[in-house]
């Protein structure tokens, strides 16, 4: 982008805030909006959490705080999370792979999110198979095709079919949202209500498949002995950092519902406005040296979860799973290498370190 504006126009009714206060203002501006009739993933999902807005966004996330509180991810991190982990631990120990991404990524969080949504882990392969060609209806540019949209219909298909048969936990997203709705008196058609839990299982799974396989990268690239991560303080230090240099959502698109003003630039009604997540986080004038990995630094203005009505619910379930993992994989590994780079990033919406090989030695 060109030096002297935090916010560019890339083409008639197009623009893009790449500097830290631009992203931040427009991720909170009230005139600039998630919601458009055009986004493929209102076309594919219909009223959706991602996609609405004020009362409507509100009532959406509503549904889903019960399983995200406080409380129950405590109880996640002792009963869920370690079966899972120490699994995948198990299965890369010692190993060298080219394709962490595809092989293992997903493993941790597709068990975590099909447990909390109350989906039978008999057919987390099946959810697995069918959800992630989906990721690319909230990139950008989206990838639609008449195959992500007969996935989404199968994807709600099942997730209806597990509700009918009984199978989910009482305390199961598909039983909590209902129970939610009801009680709270939220106006939500079942219809919608299924595509919320859908989206919920699409956004946990994927930017956690995505941010552990940038994890895992960051591991081995690093010059430091992975036993300095026992401690929890330092733990929790790196996975900022990394949460920093590589957002799990790069870019979040948003839509001007009104002629808006940012940083100086006039941005026209309707107008698509592409916030950079990763920009805002590479910003020098907040951040030191921002393409460095430098563990302990000041935080302040990283924004990995984004900001505003749309960050992400989910962040304190992501940051507990991230934590266990590295917790486990230091206590399993001597070292995490990277054997071989090819400096490649793969998509937007849900980017990550591509193209590598990474050895998982034992002690």
């Amino acid at each position: 982008m060109p030096p002297g504006t935090d916010v560019h126009r890339l083409d008639d009714g197009l623009f893009a805030a790449t500097g830290n206060a631009a992203v931040h203002e427009v991720l909170t501006h009230p005139g600039i909006v998630a919601e458009h009739p055009l986004k493929a993933s209102a076309r594919a999902f219909g009223p959706n959490v991602l996609d609405a807005d004020g009362p409507a966004h509100r009532a959406f996330r509503a549904l889903l705080a019960p399983v995200l509180s406080g409380g129950r991810i405590a109880e996640y991190k002792q009963t869920l999370m370690p079966r899972l982990i120490d699994a995948l631990v198990d299965a890369i120990a010692g190993t060298e792979t080219d394709d962490f991404y595809n092989s293992f990524a997903h493993k941790v969080p597709y068990g975590i999110v099909c447990t909390i949504l109350g989906i039978d882990p008999a057919l987390e392969d099946r959810f697995h198979k069918l959800t992630r060609p989906l990721a690319r209806l909230l990139d950008y540019p989206t990838e639609e095709t008449a195959q992500t949209h007969a996935n989404v219909s199968e994807l709600l298909r099942l997730i209806e079919e597990q509700r009918a048969v009984g199978a989910a936990d009482p305390r199961s997203l598909l039983e909590t949202i209902e129970r939610t709705r009801d009680r709270k008196g939220i106006t939500l058609t079942d219809s919608e209500v299924r595509s919320t839990a859908l989206l919920f299982f699409l956004a946990g799974t994927e930017t956690s498949s995505a941010f552990i396989t940038s994890l895992v990268y960051c591991m081995g690239r690093s010059i430091f002995d992975l036993d300095e991560l026992r401690d929890e303080v330092a733990r929790d230090e790196f996975i900022e950092e990394v949460l920093r240099l590589y957002p799990p959502v790069q870019t979040i698109v948003r839509f001007a519902a009104d002629d808006v003003t940012v940083h100086g630039v006039d941005i026209p009604r309707h107008s698509a406005v592409l916030a950079s997540i990763a920009g805002a986080n590479r910003d020098p004038r907040i951040f030191d040296h921002p393409d460095r990995f430098t563990t302990g630094r000041s935080l302040k203005g990283s924004i990995p979860f984004a900001v505003g009505a749309h960050a992400c619910p989910g962040a304190m379930l992501a940051k507990a799973e991230f934590s266990l993992l590295v917790e486990r994989l230091v206590e399993r590994c001597s070292e995490v290498v990277v054997t071989r780079d090819q400096l490649a990033m793969e998509s937007q919406s849900f980017a990550h370190p591509a193209g590598f090989s990474v050895h998982f030695r034992t002690k």
